[in-house]
């Protein structure tokens, strides 16, 4: 366990407690520090004071982010904030192993297999929505996991919560474990096909009926689940394009299971060689490992429906496929020898993770990690500026996006590509008469000030 949080804590040193984040994780954060300070709401978060918030994502993962801005205003909070929801899947993933039978010594594997996985350690530092959504995801499938053991009723209604709020934190990207009852019972064998129906039900009631309460009961979330319908639905399926084949979800994920993949194929290499390969077969192990195998590609298919599709929408399938890959591995670390040799490297590979893990986090600690020009162009003109400026920019600043996120966070500074303005931003020199430059940036950025009357 130790080497495993170590080599987490490793993997994300190079951005965790630096400066800068990806420019989606910088928008949320922007706007959960906005809610912080009553700017905006809840059904209508705002992101700055010239570009209203017009993306339409679903906004729970921002009330529980704002609740840490309260206390601090720097863009760590949210780093802080994402890190800590993959310590709570982690929290959640030993929950289900744990219901699943998998033996307590053996869940490291489970880790490590989850934190290799390239895209996982990008996402913890990047505050993404997924990082929220995965915990209620989790929360849902343990919910339905102790629904087969006692108090059926009542888990499979939490499990239905817990699927609504994974819709209030990134849409209908969350609600894919609605497939489970029916994976369970295609695989695991466990429960009848009227039971599976029941329970399918039931867990989709819950999901629909908070639904259909905010929906009659404020008027504010109607005109939210509107424009989320229309943005980030309809205009999605029909317009928008960040891929030119349907297949690269797929395939993207496919690639980030190389490794994992790579890591329990070599357990079972080492089995085949100390001939134990067939005594830890397990049916019902596998039978497990199968239905979390489903249950992730139920979180990968649908999003071939729509060519607007990012790498990261696949993040909340990979604690499933973790735990179905350490289901399917553990009769065979079970029943592998390892030699007294082994076990002393092993152990001295645990002490050096942990002190690289927080040796290379204190040597990060404060310096600038992502957009590093960009940001130090921002530090050295924002002295020029107030609260609440508005500052005219030329349209070479219009895309890069990360920019008005920045100046808002750090000084609540609007960038405004339709109106003059006394100052104007652009990475290139202009030929106006109406305005001068007024200071230059280390890298890009020039700042010039009018020099007439006009504003």
């Amino acid at each position: 366990m130790l080497f495993a949080v170590g080599l987490f804590f490793v993997l994300i040193s190079p951005a965790f407690l630096t400066d800068g984040m990806f420019m989606d994780g910088l928008y949320y954060a922007t706007i959960s520090k906005n809610l912080a300070e009553h700017f905006g709401t809840f059904w209508a978060p705002e992101f700055t004071e010239t570009f209203p918030w017009g993306n339409g994502h679903p906004p729970l993962a921002f009330l529980f982010q704002s609740i840490p801005f309260h206390i601090s205003k720097s863009l760590l909070v949210a780093k802080i904030y994402s890190v800590l929801t993959y310590l709570c899947c982690g929290l959640l993933m030993y929950w289900i192993c744990c219901e699943l039978g998998l033996k307590k010594h053996h869940f490291w594997f489970v880790l490590v297999l989850w934190i290799t996985v390239p895209l996982v350690s990008w996402g913890a530092t990047n505050n993404l929505l997924e990082n929220t959504m995965a915990v209620f995801i989790l929360l849902s499938v343990i919910f339905y996991l102790k629904s087969m053991k006692s108090r059926r009723f009542l888990m499979l209604a939490c499990a239905g919560l817990m699927l609504f709020l994974a819709f209030l934190t990134k849409g209908f990207t969350g609600i894919y474990p609605l497939a489970f009852p029916a994976i369970c019972w295609l695989f695991v064998r466990n429960t009848t096909f009227k039971d599976m129906v029941i329970d399918t039900f039931v867990i989709l009631l819950f999901t629909t009926m908070p639904f259909v309460l905010v929906w009659f009961l404020s008027p504010a979330a109607q005109q939210f689940f509107k424009d989320y319908f229309s943005v980030q639905i309809v205009r999605s399926i029909q317009n928008v394009h960040t891929v030119n084949s349907r297949f690269f979800i797929v395939t993207r994920f496919l690639r980030e299971m190389i490794l994992p993949i790579v890591i329990v194929g070599g357990i079972l290499l080492i089995a085949v060689k100390q001939n134990v390969f067939k005594d830890s077969l397990s049916s019902t192990r596998n039978r497990w490992a199968l239905a979390f195998l489903f249950l992730t590609l139920a979180g990968v298919l649908p999003i071939m429906i729509s060519l607007k599709q990012r790498s990261f929408y696949v993040l909340t399938v990979f604690p499933l496929i973790s735990i179905g890959l350490g289901l399917f591995a553990e009769p065979f670390l079970e029943n592998i020898t390892f030699g007294q040799k082994f076990k002393t490297v092993y152990k001295v590979l645990t002490i050096c993770v942990i002190v690289a893990a927080i040796g290379a986090n204190l040597f990060f600690a404060g310096k600038i990690g992502r957009d590093k020009e960009l940001l130090t162009d921002i530090y050295a003109l924002l002295p020029e500026m107030e609260e609440h400026d508005v500052i005219s920019i030329n349209d070479d600043l219009v895309i890069n996006y990360s920019a008005g996120a920045y100046f808002y966070f750090l000084k609540k500074v609007s960038l405004d590509p339709w109106n003059k303005h006394e100052y104007l931003l652009c990475t290139q020199p202009i030929d106006d008469p109406n305005y001068e430059l007024y200071r230059k940036a280390p890298n890009d950025l020039l700042l010039y000030r009018q020099t007439t009357t006009e504003k």
